[in-house]
């Protein structure tokens, strides 16, 4: 139930995004959602196990920190440019490139089953980017769309890179530690916005308060509750549950468009996630 949960409040995250990236500039308002994320985390869970100073001080969690950030700061500036289905669909092909990066590494080996699954994703992919029409480099929905597919990449190497530290040193403490470190370089990138009109006040509140409330904070937690007591197999229906929730609100708050192409693509990419997810 624990992880079900997990993978509804990770859904909500890209149309709320969409809905403050009407109010906030991208970068402010990424920093902002991990500030309070990180915030709540040294108030409420340092003394459950997630802040461990002494790996705050080794380069490997700040290498996964710095992956972590550059992909918010991807998915923030892409989802200006493209809708919130098409952002959900697209970072969710992250798990299709864990297994890929994993075997260019050599660390993994690809299944048929994982082959079919990662085929049938990517494929999906390309028809929800193109919708069967030709695109231009100058389309600014295209170069959205990279934009989230470069956070779906950062989104697959941060999982690589921090499993040899999750098994070091626990999930709970390189979650927080990842939370506390992305809160503190997004800031750092909050000159990129460049003097983007600001509109401050209670609905801009509310977003980023739910951002990093239920979509960061709970998510995770959540998610390392469940893994407390399910196998990570058992616990990869995350991947389905948040893409389906993503798109279903995305759908329901903006009425994103969806023509044959679109949606057969969605299908292939909720289809292949199910089998990469299933056959890890």
């Amino acid at each position: 139930m624990a992880t079900v949960l997990s993978g509804i409040l990770f859904g909500t995250s890209v149309p709320i995004i969409k809905l403050g990236l009407n109010l906030l500039p991208a970068d402010l308002f990424a920093a902002f959602r991990f500030s309070l994320a990180s915030l709540l985390v040294l108030l409420f869970l340092r003394r459950k196990g997630w802040v461990d100073w002494t790996l705050l001080r080794t380069r490997p969690i700040w290498l996964v920190g710095f992956v972590n950030a550059f992909g918010y700061v991807l998915q923030f500036q892409g989802q200006r440019f493209t809708t919130s289905s098409d952002a959900a669909l697209i970072i969710s092909t992250a798990a299709l490139m864990i297994p890929v990066l994993s075997w260019a590494r050599g660390s993994e080996v690809i299944g048929a089953k994982k082959g079919l699954g990662v085929l049938s994703g990517f494929l999906g992919a390309s028809m929800v980017v193109t919708r069967g029409e030709a695109v231009s480099l100058g389309q600014t929905e295209f170069l959205g769309d990279l934009l989230i597919l470069g956070t779906a990449v950062t989104i697959a190497l941060v999982f690589i890179y921090s499993k040899d530290l999750v098994n070091q040193k626990g999930g709970r403490a390189v979650t927080g530690g990842m939370i506390l470190i992305t809160g503190v370089l997004l800031v750092l990138a909050i000159p990129l916005d460049q003097g983007a009109p600001i509109n401050l006040g209670w609905e801009a509140a509310f977003y980023t308060a739910f951002l990093a409330v239920v979509a960061t904070v709970g998510a995770y937690y959540f998610l390392m509750k469940g893994l407390e007591t399910v196998s990570s197999t058992v616990s990869s229906i995350i991947l389905p549950i948040e893409v389906i929730v993503a798109v279903a609100l995305s759908v329901i708050i903006f009425n994103d468009p969806f023509n044959i192409y679109s949606g057969t693509g969605a299908i292939l990419i909720v289809a292949g996630v199910l089998l990469v997810s299933s056959s890890s």
